[in-house]
């Protein structure tokens, strides 16, 4: 059986190269979308060096020319979108580069997508879509108020998706009250068109690990992510071999943040899953990506410090901007209906972020 051909948005970056490996061995065929920046030379080779397997189309996701031209080339059966901006504090500093980037280009993308006959679309969200935290582990029917830019616009994303696709229901959180008119609110000639019809929402919690014997691992400047800062500091692979907590008085256990860590292939597993299930004919949805686990900055530390021998000297700093103080997912719905579950700790989390830190050089 030949291997399904499959478009991948931001396939050459962290999350999106770890899919694509895991995918090759699944029976998927991945074909890259990527624009390999804005990034230094540096992090530019590694990312092209970690698509080197698949076709790669070095282009904006709202270059609707040449996403469409990859369409008609390659006649991929469905797309996974994993292009965006993340970090939430240049959210907050930037929020019309976000609204730009992570909304105004994707909704293109979607455009192409569905123009070009491609109907199946998995969706890469956030768990910054959901407000504040009165109950954890967090369902996907939680309320949804993103603190920062970064959670708005992906928030923005699933509503255009799944609004589109659901007859005016995302999940069972988000409703719209009848206007009569469909959404969105397009003339009836192009409204068919506007998105994928089968589409799947991912809601990631913190994405975390690597995969050294594939030579896939985290690699960002600057990196923001907790596990890798900390990691170089541990390993001697930046000047400051310390680590800065934001604010340590949250209403959490220790007073620091505490987040669901789960592992880069596990959400590989995940997003395999997905477009399985969308191809057998599996309804648009939004579904929770996390281990339902949560873990503090200090715990964190801790697991470092077990996986490289090193107790990296912590300092307290403010709080950043966009934090929220705890978020934990309940993933059971993607159990139910895919099947997924994580199969990787905390402790092995680290472990093999660390081996590829180690293996590649890489520094802060």
């Amino acid at each position: 059986m030949s291997a399904k051909p499959i478009l991948v948005a931001g396939g050459a970056g962290y999350i999106g190269s770890h899919f694509c490996h895991v995918a090759a061995q699944r029976g998927y065929a991945p074909i890259v979308i990527d624009r390999l920046g804005p990034s230094s030379s540096r992090v530019e080779a590694y990312r092209r060096g970690a698509s080197a397997r698949f076709p790669l189309i070095a282009c904006d996701i709202g270059d609707e020319a040449q996403v469409r031209a990859a369409i008609d080339r390659y006649r991929p059966v469905a797309a996974v979108c994993f292009a965006a901006l993340i970090e939430v504090a240049e959210s907050v500093a930037k929020p019309d580069l976000y609204w730009d980037n992570n909304y105004v280009r994707a909704t293109r993308f979607f455009r192409t997508l569905a123009t070009g006959g491609v109907q199946h679309l998995v969706f890469s969200s956030t768990a910054a879509v959901y407000g504040g935290v009165d109950d954890e582990p967090l369902a996907e029917t939680h309320q949804l108020a993103p603190a920062s830019p970064y959670g708005q616009t992906k928030l923005a994303c699933e509503l255009m998706l799944l609004g589109a696709t659901e007859n005016h229901q995302l999940a069972n959180a988000v409703s719209f009250p009848s206007h009569g008119a469909d959404w969105p609110p397009l003339p009836s000639d192009e409204r068919t068109s506007f998105v994928p019809s089968s589409t799947l929402v991912f809601r990631y919690f913190n994405a975390a690990g690597g995969h050294v014997t594939a030579g896939l691992g985290e690699v960002h400047e600057p990196e923001s992510h907790l596990i890798p800062r900390l990691l170089a500091a541990a390993l001697g692979k930046t000047t400051d071999l310390s680590a800065t907590i934001n604010g340590d008085d949250y209403d959490t256990p220790d007073g620091t943040c505490v987040r669901d860590y789960v592992h880069v292939l596990d959400l590989a597993d995940a997003h395999i899953a997905g477009l399985d299930y969308l191809l057998d004919g599996g309804n648009s949805d939004v579904f929770n990506l996390g281990s339902g686990s949560g873990y503090s900055i200090r715990q964190v530390l801790a697991a470092v410090g077990r996986a490289t021998g090193v107790s990296v000297p912590a300092r307290v700093g403010p709080r950043r901007a966009g934090d929220t103080a705890s978020l934990i997912a309940d993933a059971g719905k993607a159990q139910r209906v895919l099947g997924w579950r994580p199969q990787r700790d905390l402790d092995e989390i680290v472990a093999s972020a660390a081996a590829f830190h180690r293996a590649y050089g890489v520094q802060i």
